[in-house]
């Protein structure tokens, strides 16, 4: 059935629809395909399936709920805008007790949003080895969206498919694989809570900017974020609390090169994190607390970095082997896991690390292998557990001591310092008796940016190092100046527009200097000595501190691994560069904005990596 604008078929008690511009009033259920663009508000009833064809748009007001009849659905190709408030949540439930719907599906569709919105009773149980093998997909999840963009701000999933305390229905599903709908799809996802769900978010080939999130009491044998196959750009997880209770595993990358940072993950009856397949994961200041099978897995063939992690109370801090799963449905890689771990600090793990070989005897190289830098190792380089072929590469400024965790006991593991360290439950600086040996003892080639001064110039070890809540020094410098180079075939300027439209991409070589001021918490480059030049003959040449004014622009450091640099060209663009840290690495993001009604413009974009020298 289609929806005609001369009649909505649709129940909105006590509220008016919006169809095609004509205000009407409605007396049955929506169901069948939109031919108009609708509004919804007061209280709705959906029924059947419901079509969002392309260029309609469905929009959900503040305030209103949708109430799902049993196996009720709303497929989308056109949009869905959903954006509650605060005060005006939206919420999407079943009609009636006992009955649950099936999902809100996203094919192709144009770029949509929730916004403050609830979703419950979905019939949305499944499990992830569903979507392994080659073939048409019958998904299951709440929430589906492939080859499309979906953005979802301070939503709760809860009680899917019902409230029995043994449901474990999944949320969101982010696909760019599937055989029938394939192409990019993404999601970003803020502010979320997911309570009492299965698997809260699942990806394939997809990137998805996940943060500021709460996941509690995760059912079943899927995990609290599963993440599957490379996208462009990676995937992110950071700023995340996984709370108790706690199922299974927490953060899932396969064969995914997530970077994972500043998570807090209070426990797992099974892992913290598993990183597994080949990829190359970052896993930065995280805390990872309690969790019975290990705090970090590393596996077939993965190679992680690890950088300023605090792993606490973990039977195994961290675990390198081959968990097998080489035939159907998984097919994973075979091999052992390989991980860089740096400024560490692994705590209270009756096994601080495990490195077993796999099994299969087809690979070359069966061993797992680990190398260790700058971290804090409770029973130090002995109590590493090695078999077989795997190896131990027992670096530079490695200690075994105690860490002086502020209480351990209330799960505060900031450092002790005499000369002050953060206390979240005041939100103020103190002063302990002693300091932390782990205080300035990280790997001294990092630069340390947004540690607050004093910081002796020198990283600290653990989940706090290198941001702005470190444990403070004695003394150190005012400020500390690092230079880095361009890492070849991985940067590039673009230039665009022009009289001529061009679009000429240009490969950056050479060096720069970065100055950060701990106490006006600043920042700056000087001698650049850069030249981008393309592949053309002759090539063209530019020179990318007089593109984007580098020695002059102004930074702020913030507290996000990040400094944003902003400054202006002679011809009145503006310019905006963002600097993100990870380990001895940088990444310069940056773009030059005409002025408001400019025409004939060069734009120029910047995307390039570069190491600490």
């Amino acid at each position: 059935m289609k929806l005609s604008c001369l009649r909505l078929l649709l129940v909105c008690f006590g509220t008016l629809a919006l169809v095609g511009g004509t205000r009407l009033m409605a007396d049955e259920p929506l169901t069948g395909e939109l031919t108009a663009d609708v509004t919804l508000s007061g209280t709705c009833v959906v029924s059947g399936a419901v079509t969002v064809p392309a260029g309609r748009v469905l929009t959900i007001l503040p305030g209103t709920t949708i109430l799902m009849t049993s196996g009720a659905s709303i497929a989308v190709s056109g949009q869905l805008v959903a954006e509650g408030t605060q005060d005006q949540p939206i919420l999407f439930t079943r009609s009636a007790a006992g009955v649950s719907w099936k999902q809100i599906k996203f094919v192709e569709a144009a770029d949509s949003t929730f916004a403050w919105c609830t979703f419950e009773y979905a019939n949305s149980a499944g499990a992830h080895q569903d979507y392994y093998e080659p073939g048409p997909r019958n998904y299951h999840e709440a929430i589906v969206a492939l080859a499309c963009h979906l953005e979802f701000k301070n939503c709760t999933f809860r009680k899917c498919p019902s409230d029995d305390s043994h449901a474990e229905g999944d949320a969101i599903a982010i696909f760019s694989d599937d055989q029938d709908h394939p192409g990019k799809a993404s999601a970003h996802i803020a502010a979320c809570r997911f309570l009492g769900v299965g698997q809260s978010i699942h990806t394939r080939f997809a990137y998805v900017l996940v943060e500021d999130c709460y996941f509690q009491d995760k059912r079943g044998d899927n995990d609290d974020v599963d993440l599957w196959g490379e996208s462009t750009p990676p995937c992110v997880i950071r700023r995340n609390l996984f709370d108790l209770p706690e199922y299974d595993d927490r953060i899932n990358p396969t064969r995914c090169s997530a970077i994972i940072t500043d998570n807090v993950i209070m426990g797992s009856n099974d892992h913290g994190m598993v990183l597994r397949d080949k990829g190359s994961p970052l896993v930065m200041n995280n805390l990872i607390i309690g969790c019975s099978s290990g705090g970090i897995a590393v596996e077939n063939s993965c190679t992680a970095t690890l950088i300023n992690n605090t792993i606490i109370n973990c039977n195994i801090g961290v675990r390198l082997f081959d968990l097998g799963r080489w035939g159907s449905p998984y097919h994973l890689n075979p091999g052992g896991g390989t991980a860089t771990i740096t400024n560490c600090i692994i705590w209270n793990c009756p096994k601080p690390i495990t490195l077993a070989d796999t099994s299969n005897t087809t690979v070359k190289d069966r061993g797992s292998h680990v190398t260790i830098n700058y971290c804090d190792i409770q029973g130090g380089r002995n109590s590493i557990s090695v078999s077989g072929q795997s190896t131990v590469t027992w670096g530079q400024g490695n200690i075994n001591a105690d860490p002086l965790f502020a209480n351990a006991t209330t799960r505060d593991f900031h450092l002790k310092s005499e000369f002050g360290r953060w206390e979240p439950a005041s939100k103020s600086w103190v002063n302990d008796a002693v300091t932390s040996p782990c205080i300035d003892a990280g790997d001294p080639n990092m630069a340390v940016v947004f540690e607050p001064f004093p910081n002796g110039a020198v990283i600290n070890m653990g989940v706090y190092g290198n941001t702005a809540q470190a444990s403070k020094s004695k003394s150190g410098p005012t400020s500390a100046a690092s230079r880095y180079e361009f890492i070849a075939d991985q940067n590039d300027i673009i230039q665009t527009g022009g009289i001529a439209g061009v679009h000429w991409t240009y490969q950056v070589k050479g060096q720069f200097q970065l100055t950060i001021d701990f106490n006006a918490v600043t920042a700056s480059f000087s001698d650049v000595n850069a030249v981008a030049s393309d592949s053309g003959t002759p090539p063209r040449t530019l020179d990318p501190n007089e593109v984007f004014n580098m020695t002059a622009l102004a930074g702020t450091v913030g507290t996000d691994h990040s400094i944003k640099f902003t400054g202006k060209k002679a011809d009145g663009s503006d310019i905006v560069l963002t600097l993100t840290f990870q380990g001895d690495l940088v990444h310069l993001v940056g773009e030059t904005i005409p002025p408001a009604g400019s025409a004939d413009f060069f734009l120029f974009n910047l995307d390039a990596w570069a190491q600490k020298r």
